[in-house]
């Protein structure tokens, strides 16, 4: 297994065919991403080499410190992910293939750059709701008061003055079952 730390490369020219196993380290502010991310950044790829094309899986580890969207405080996720790819020569019949999964090395090109792939799955491995925990109560809409850490000091239920008139009407059909 080889390890290379920072670049994100790989001899493919004169790479023999087989099994390859290739072990990257680089950190966030490396690899384009913003401040929310840890610095240690850990790529494993596994590459298979038959003839004129190449089968690439690789697993990354990599950490985040977000806000949470309900509470608003700061916690740390591991985003874990994943992609392959298949990367073929210029010419080389990939069809049966799907379109999402192929990249075409342009002809004479001996290295091969995972920076960008890694980096892009990094950022589509972020959830959308950013959850310090799946029960996280948020924040008392009213007072502000975390839910998780303590009791909210508002009186049980507050009503909208808007909707009294509403709530008059429930009332008075529910007094009457006529």
């Amino acid at each position: 297994m080889s390890s290379v730390l920072c670049e994100m490369k790989f001899q493919v020219g004169g790479l023999s065919e087989g099994h390859h196993l290739y072990h990257f380290e680089s950190t966030s502010l490396e690899l384009g991403l913003a401040g929310s991310f840890s610095d240690d950044v850990k790529v494993d790829v596994a590459l298979d080499k038959t003839g004129t094309q190449l089968f690439l899986k690789a697993s990354i580890h990599a950490d985040g410190r977000f806000q949470c969207d309900r509470c608003l405080t700061e916690f740390e996720v591991a985003l874990p992910s994943s992609y392959k790819m298949y990367y073929f020569t210029e010419g080389a019949d990939q069809a049966q293939f799907d379109p999402a999964e192929v990249q075409i090395i342009p002809q004479g090109a001996s290295v091969l750059d995972l920076t960008e792939d890694v980096r892009q799955s990094i950022l589509l491995s972020v959830p959308l709701k950013l959850l310090c925990s799946e029960t996280c109560a948020g924040l008392c809409p009213h007072c502000g008061a975390n839910l998780n850490t303590e009791s909210c000091t508002c009186s049980e239920t507050l009503i909208d003055p808007r909707w009294e008139k509403l709530r008059s009407l429930q009332n008075n059909n529910m007094e009457d079952p006529t």
